[in-house]
């Protein structure tokens, strides 16, 4: 079975681009065939470092209304990670609803899992909340907690529509967190283009910053592997799908 992995958050600056390199250089460490899309026109900050990203745009232009269909079509031969921009919600909703796209994938083998990264100020995780209502039981959820974004999530334990989507939605959802990069490592690959698996870092990166990635690398990897989403030989599907607490801090 195909999937295509949308990377989402909506809200800017919540870490979409870096959970997609993440998620790009797991499935090439893993040697798992993939498709990636950026979808993000205004700042191409995925294909900058993966050029064999394909381009495609959410536009409510009558003239540019299919220029997102090249997603499934890449998503019937091998999954396809997507890197959706900020503030597409409509958009990518208005696609979703017009081109029946739940009952085509589901009618062509190819299933669909939304990772919603959210920094937990209240309008990202409104924006989950928004996104898990509107799909239900039709769409796989991740929901990301990053924890270079807020490192304590126990606040939220207690609000009653996350217990309630949790408990509903328990079939479909799957929570994992996300690990700290640090600013200055990140910055530092940043600045010279370097892809995660860069021969160059070994050889221009401080040690300890090697050393920090490394494990950041690690953590994220084992967060993403623990979904199970990525399985080559059980990719589970939305009645098997557990929800699961995975990478560290959670």
């Amino acid at each position: 079975m195909a999937r295509i992995h949308l990377i989402d958050g909506e809200k800017g600056g919540v870490g979409k681009s870096l959970f997609t390199r993440v998620m790009v250089q797991y499935a090439i460490d893993k040697k798992l065939e993939h498709a990636l899309v950026d979808a993000d026109m205004t700042n191409q900050d995925v294909k900058r470092f993966y050029n064999y990203a394909v381009d495609a745009e959410f536009s409510e232009a009558v003239n540019k209304g299919d220029r997102a269909d090249i997603i499934f079509e890449l998503a019937r031969n091998k999954p396809v990670i997507v890197n959706l921009p900020a503030n597409v919600f409509p958009l990518v909703n208005n696609w979703i609803k017009k081109g029946r796209l739940l009952e085509v994938a589901d009618k062509y083998g190819v299933d669909i899992c939304k990772w919603f990264v959210c920094d937990g100020g209240f309008e990202s995780i409104d924006l989950f909340y928004q996104s898990m209502n509107l799909h239900k039981d039709k769409m796989l959820h991740v929901f990301v907690r990053n924890l270079g974004k807020t490192d304590d999530w126990s606040f939220l334990e207690d609000d009653a529509t996350y217990q309630d989507l949790q408990a509903k939605y328990k079939n479909i959802l799957q929570i994992i967190d996300f690990p700290l990069l640090y600013p200055g490592d990140r910055y530092f690959i940043d600045s010279k283009k370097f892809r995660f698996d860069a021969p160059d870092i070994e050889e221009t990166m401080p040690i300890m910053s090697q050393q920090r990635l490394s494990t950041f690398l690690e953590d994220s990897h084992c967060a993403i592997e623990n979904t199970q989403l990525w399985a080559k030989d059980q990719q589970p599907k939305k009645k098997d799908a557990v929800k699961l607490q995975a990478g560290v801090g959670g």
